[in-house]
C-alpha cells in the first residue's frame, strides 16, 4: 500500500509531465500502481489517450537545449527518449547533409545494382533496393510517353 507522502510524489510527478514507468523507476514502485493511481485522480494517458493535464501543469516539464548544428540556432527540446536532436528543422538537417557529404556512413552492403527499364543502363543505388529506373527523365519517358 502506498502512503499519503508517495501518493503526493507520483501526482506531483504526473502532473510535471513523467510518464508512469519513469516515476515508478524513480521511486521504486510498481508501474501498475502508479498508473491506477493516476488514472483514479483523473491524471491518465494525457500523452494521446484520455483526458489531457492542464496546461499550467505542462509547462512544467523539463527543457533542454542544445544548438543546431547547420544554423547555430539553439533548439529547445522537452525531455525525451531517443536520440538527442542535430538540427532545429528538416531545412537545417538537409542543408547540412548536403554540405557534408563525405561523413556519411556508406556501408557497402546497402549499395544495389540494376538495369534501367527504360534506357537499359547499368546503374546503382544507394538504399533503395526496389529501384527501377536510372533517373526521373527515363521514369517520366518510358510511364508517360513524355520527352523531357
Amino acid at each position: 500500500m502506498l502512503n499519503e507522502k508517495q501518493k503526493d510524489e507520483i501526482l506531483e510527478f504526473r502532473k510535471k509531465g513523467y510518464g508512469y514507468k519513469s516515476i515508478s523507476g524513480i521511486l521504486k514502485i510498481n508501474r501498475d500502481v502508479v498508473r491506477d493511481l493516476c488514472k483514479r485522480n483523473g491524471l491518465g494517458g494525457f500523452l494521446g489517450y484520455g483526458k489531457s493535464v492542464p496546461m499550467e501543469s505542462k509547462k512544467e516539464i523539463p527543457i533542454r537545449q542544445t544548438s543546431c548544428e547547420s544554423c547555430g540556432e539553439p533548439i529547445n527540446i522537452l525531455e525525451r527518449r531517443g536520440r538527442k536532436a542535430r538540427f532545429c528543422s528538416d531545412c537545417c538537417r538537409r542543408k547540412w547533409w548536403y554540405e557534408n557529404q563525405d561523413k556519411k556512413d556508406r556501408r557497402e552492403s546497402a549499395w544495389y545494382s540494376f538495369v534501367c527499364l527504360y534506357c537499359r543502363k547499368d546503374f546503382k543505388a544507394y538504399g533503395n533496393r526496389a529501384r527501377k529506373y536510372c533517373s526521373r527523365k527515363c521514369y517520366v519517358e518510358h510511364r508517360y510517353g513524355i520527352n523531357i
